[in-house]
């Protein structure tokens, strides 16, 4: 009610080809889209931006632009994914590849360290605020 979901205008020489729910839907298309050499320009709807900076997701969907000369392609890829089961991609080698689990985990202790940093700034600016409040009273 408050906040209206426009869709994002297109930047010029991109076309819209799809809105993701969330940023792991569009980590997805992006991927997919990359792995064929199709760049992607993501746009968050209204606060979502921020919202995945501090939560880490965002529920206001992200716009997903490709430049207008592969539109065609980038949705014909997208619709080819729709029929592919979870046993399919668990099936692939790419899996078992030590490069990518290994990018992986390098990924994983880079989030763990954002989080412990957003923890204590937390903590930090709580323990200020109860500071003051205490001073205050």
């Amino acid at each position: 009610m408050f906040f209206r979901k426009i869709k994002s205008s297109p930047p010029e020489g991109m076309a819209f080809i799809t809105t993701a729910s969330d940023v792991i839907e569009a980590e997805v298309i992006e991927s997919r889209l990359k792995a064929s050499g199709i760049p992607v320009l993501k746009k968050h709807r209204g606060p979502g931006g921020y919202i995945a900076v501090v939560l880490g997701n965002s529920t206001y969907g992200i716009d997903m632009f490709v430049p207008e000369d592969r539109a065609d392609e980038a949705k014909s890829i997208l619709e080819s994914a729709d029929g592919i089961s979870d046993e399919d991609i668990l099936s692939d080698p790419s899996f078992n590849d030590e490069s990518v689990r290994a990018a992986n985990e390098e990924y994983l202790k880079k989030l763990d360290r954002r989080n412990i940093w957003m923890a204590v700034f937390f903590i930090a600016a709580i323990a200020v605020l109860i500071y003051f409040i205490s001073v205050n009273m």
